[in-house]
């Protein structure tokens, strides 16, 4: 199996709701929306999806847990701190509820975490030890 994740889905309780805020909130652009339960982003390197919670459940046969936070975060990394403070604003102004406020982290960069709609974590940071491509691409070190 190559080593990449082709797609990441939050399940959430509100399609609408969470699509608002990521295409309203923080501008980005709607690639598909093929059912009212269901819409893609195109993300560098993927797709990232908003999926109905009651669709998912009925989808794997099994109970989606209606509390997501702690088991998984999501990460946008930015290019400097600035830009940490910048859009963790943005994030709260479209309607993310803030969780820690962007401040030097125990491991050398500079972090926030907001839950977003759906209750999912969203964590916006600066790793000074990253390089973000001109793309947008995480570039890591290598060992």
């Amino acid at each position: 199996m190559e080593q990449r994740i082709s797609m990441t889905t939050l399940a959430v309780p509100d399609v609408g709701a969470a699509r608002q805020f990521f295409e309203s909130g923080l501008g980005w652009k709607v690639n598909a929306a093929p059912s009212p339960e269901v819409v893609f982003f195109q993300v560098i390197g993927g797709v990232f999806a908003l999926y109905s919670r009651e669709a998912l459940a009925k989808e794997i046969d099994r109970p989606v847990t209606e509390n997501p936070t702690g088991a998984i975060t999501l990460a946008w990394n930015a290019r400097s701190e600035k830009d940490v403070d910048e859009m963790f604003a943005k994030a709260v102004k479209a309607g993310a509820n803030p969780v820690k406020t962007p401040e030097k982290a125990f491991w050398g960069g500079y972090s926030s975490y907001v839950e977003v709609p759906g209750g999912h974590l969203l964590e916006i940071a600066h790793n000074p030890f990253w390089t973000i491509a001109p793309d947008g691409a995480v570039e890591l070190p290598t060992e």
